[in-house]
Parts: structure tokens; sequence; C-alpha cells
């Protein structure tokens, strides 16, 4: 599924981000009624900071000038980007064709749909599982191609993290690939259908 250096990343950050669920997580998702409190703020803000000081040394980073590298650039915290989705897990292993940025096409397990609300309106993805069984949520937004990564951003999760067919998404986690950043490096590219008509401007920019 996943080609090149592409994996390093999925792997480094799958594991942060469960990581950070499992410090931040419930025994079941609650509605996004969190208030911009040091305890929702300060777990994103390490994890920033983790991914941060992981690019400017480790050797597969994609940062090609790591001794002026400052960070990644994000929008504001907004936790009325994170919601509850519900998810509807496909009965049987379903597969999808994803094109990637080399021009290549790789086969995904398409894991299930999900739905969810922002400000009211109704919007849904699919959501696919890894080789390594943890969930990948990639989208596109109104943002893409002009403030972020026009291939689109992920999201990612584990397994664990769906409870009673629900998902809890935050949008303020969503990253952009490390051929956002470096043109050798391959990554999928966004399926058409995975794209919602919102400019989500909380997660990793350009």
């Amino acid at each position: 599924m996943f080609k090149n250096k592409f994996f390093l990343l999925s792997v480094t950050v799958v594991l942060i981000a469960i990581i950070l669920y499992s410090l931040t997580g419930n025994e079941t998702p609650q509605s996004s009624t969190t208030g911009n409190d040091d305890q929702y703020l300060t777990p994103i803000q390490d994890l920033r900071k983790q991914k941060d000081d992981f690019l400017k040394t480790d050797k597969e980073s994609p940062i090609k000038e790591k001794a002026t590298f400052k960070g990644l650039k994000y929008f504001e915290i907004n936790p009325n980007f994170k919601v509850v989705g519900k998810l509807d897990k496909f009965a049987s292993d379903q597969t999808i064709n994803i094109s990637m940025t080399d021009g290549s096409v790789e086969e995904y397990e398409a894991y299930g749909n999900v739905s969810f609300e922002i400000e009211g309106k109704k919007y849904a993805l699919k959501i696919f599982k890894t080789p390594e069984g943890n969930l990948f949520l990639p989208f596109k937004d109104l943002t893409s191609n002009k403030e972020t990564y026009g291939a689109g951003r992920y999201l990612d999760f584990g397994v664990n993290d769906v409870k009673n067919n629900q998902i809890e998404i935050d949008f303020n986690k969503a990253y952009q690939p490390y051929c956002a950043y470096n043109e050798t490096f391959t990554c999928p590219i966004t399926p058409a259908e995975n794209f919602l008509n919102l400019a989500l401007k909380v997660g990793e920019r350009q």
C-alpha cells in the first residue's frame, strides 16, 4: 500500500496519534463541547512540538534545510472542529484504487463511512484500514491547493478509537504528508469522494 518513505511517516504519526488519543480519549466519544482550555490545548501543542523536534533532527525527515527549520505552520486551534462521527463499517472487505503522487496506483482496504456534523451541516468521509491495522482518514476541503497541500491532509486512528460505532474526529490534528515538504516522497492523493465542501482552517497548513 504505502510506497517509498511515506511508510515511515505513517508509522511515526500513527504511533504519536494513538498515544495522544489514549491520553485524551474517553470510554465513549462525547459531543463537541470542549472548552478552549489547557486540558484541550496542551496535548495538541505537545504533539506539534514532538513532531517539529522529530522533523528537525531525524535523518528520515523530509525537511531539506533542518538548520533553519523553525517548525511547521498551523491554523489556530479551534475546538468547534472536534466532532463525533458515526461509523458505518462495511460488512465485507472492500478495496479502492487510490492514485499516488508519483503517478502510480495503490489498492487500499475501505473500512467504512464516517458521518458527522460541522456547524450544523452533515458530511461524510470514507475511512481506510492500513496493513498495520490502523485507520487512515484522508480528506480535501476548500483550503486544499491554496492554504493546505493539494493532495489533501490526513488523520490517523487506532481501531480501538471506535467505540459503540462512534469515533472522535479532531480536525485540529490534521496533518500534511511528507510529500508536501519534499517531492522525493510518495503519498496517497485523497479520493474525490473525500472532499468536504467547507474551509477547514484548522490543523497543519502550508
